[in-house]
């Protein structure tokens, strides 16, 4: 795995799956916030996500004070579409520096 050089070189958006009005028969996402992360594949192969799901996971490391929760989806510059898997925030400290490390599934499209 490659090391990393720069932490924060990719300006992402964070969207967030909104409640469905009573009425509404869409779901829909609306934006949280934006920054700046790092995100890193995992390997360079496509596996099985989950129940036939093809596509890669990658890994973001991004501040610590930005609002991450399972099932968001984050969009990167490149206009790739990821979305935080179950389980896959993970809040990290390395000296004063405090950084959260999420694993996100890129699925084909």
């Amino acid at each position: 795995m490659p090391k990393i050089v720069h932490l924060l070189n990719k300006q992402i958006i964070i969207a967030r799956l909104v409640p469905p009005e009573a009425d509404a028969d869409k779901i829909a996402f609306a934006t949280v916030t934006s920054s700046m992360a790092h995100i890193q594949p995992m390997r360079d192969a496509k596996s099985a996500l989950t129940e036939g799901v093809h596509g890669k996971l990658h890994r973001l490391w991004v501040d610590g004070c930005v609002d991450l929760q399972d099932g968001d989806r984050v969009r990167d510059e490149d206009n790739n579409e990821y979305t935080v898997a179950d389980g896959g925030v993970s809040r990290r400290t390395m000296g004063s520096f405090d950084y959260k490390e999420v694993w996100l599934e890129l699925t084909e499209r």
